[in-house]
């Protein structure tokens, strides 16, 4: 999953904004270091990463990519993943996608220094541009995966996919419908049990 379903499955457990999102952030040695809600938060990100990805569903349609290097397919997954949540979001959630800023940002910078500039400048790009509703589109999605290809040194072997995003888009909305619903059963089932 990506920024959005992070912040979302958040919300509907009730775990930390900020470390649902600083998981990708944060060495794993300094995990020890931050507040228990955080650290909590963190944990469900990880959670929520192992049951979309062993998701039978999830499965299937990264061993099926043949576009591209298949080990790859996870990352363009995470990110169609939140393009159907913008493109479903009022199936499940009871506020517009601009309200749900005011609920995670006030969490988001009260931690921002709690790890580096990739961090801070994500939170920062988040309130000025609130772009996450632009990954509900073709450009957004674009943008979004273009980020990861110029940040990351091997971001050339994503451009398979990049190319074939619209195909995707496509491919993927069964797979958002059969997946998504399973993954909030999981993690409110997981949140219970730690409660």
């Amino acid at each position: 999953m990506n920024y959005l379903a992070h912040l979302y499955l958040a919300k509907l457990t009730n775990t930390s904004f900020s470390g649902n999102l600083l998981a990708d952030f944060c060495h794993p040695s300094l995990i020890s270091t931050f507040p228990e809600a955080i650290q909590q938060g963190i944990a469900m990100h990880q959670f929520v990463d192992k049951t979309l990805d062993s998701h039978p569903v999830s499965v299937t349609f990264r061993a099926e990519q043949n576009i591209g290097r298949r080990r790859f397919a996870g990352i363009v997954q995470d990110l169609l993943m939140d393009y159907w949540l913008v493109r479903k979001w009022s199936i499940y959630s009871d506020i517009s996608l601009p309200s749900f800023y005011q609920e995670f940002l006030p969490d988001l910078n009260q931690a921002k220094m709690l790890a580096g500039d990739r961090f801070q400048s994500l939170i920062l790009s988040l309130e000025k541009n609130r772009w996450l509703e632009s990954l509900g589109t073709l450009e957004g999605l674009q943008r979004a995966l273009r980020s990861i290809m110029n940040r990351w040194k091997y971001g050339e072997y994503l451009i398979p996919f990049y190319d074939a995003l619209p195909k995707l888009i496509n491919e993927t909305e069964a797979v958002f419908d059969r997946v998504y619903p399973d993954v909030i059963k999981s993690v409110l089932a997981h949140a219970h049990n730690k409660a």
